[in-house]
């Protein structure tokens, strides 16, 4: 091969043992690929299993805990009948809206919306690309409050 033709794929070299060896080359010959390409397709294929798990944790951890603190609050009620029922928090990315404490927000925070949240003030949908306004609070596992454009621009008008 000439010297001014460089290859396009980089060559990474590993130690294995000898019978991971033995069936990256027996997997190989059923595939009818080369090991050099099995691997590859492994590893390719891995990341994409990864990157799609990542992808849906966050989700997964909002779920858990909103189901927690309903568990909690079932097993609450069922050791204690008179006691009175509170009603359940909204998702953190969904404030009940109108009547959503704010109290404790210092600051609000504009991004562009990955996930559909609710404005905490007026309860209108901001969607996924859409500009909305985060609030920073200083108080532990405070859900996250939201303010759509609308509801920001009103809060600087009283302001003002």
């Amino acid at each position: 091969m000439p010297l001014d033709r460089e290859r396009k794929d980089r060559l990474i070299q590993t130690r294995v043992p000898r019978d991971l060896e033995a069936t990256l080359k027996h997997e190989a010959r059923r595939r009818r690929v080369s090991v050099s390409q099995l691997i590859r397709h492994l590893l390719e294929d891995t990341f994409d299993l990864v990157d799609g798990v990542v992808q849906d944790v966050d989700q997964i951890v909002s779920d858990s805990v909103i189901l927690a603190r309903n568990v909690g609050e079932s097993a609450r009620r069922l050791a204690d009948p008179g006691r009175p029922r509170r009603s359940s928090r909204a998702a953190p990315e969904t404030p009940a809206g109108r009547d959503a404490d704010l109290t404790d927000v210092y600051a609000w925070n504009e991004v562009v919306v990955h996930r559909a949240v609710r404005c905490a003030e007026c309860g209108v949908e901001i969607a996924r690309g859409e500009r909305g306004f985060v609030g920073l609070s200083d108080v532990p596992r405070r859900d996250r409050a939201w303010l759509c454009p609308a509801c920001i621009e009103a809060l600087d008008a009283d302001g003002a």
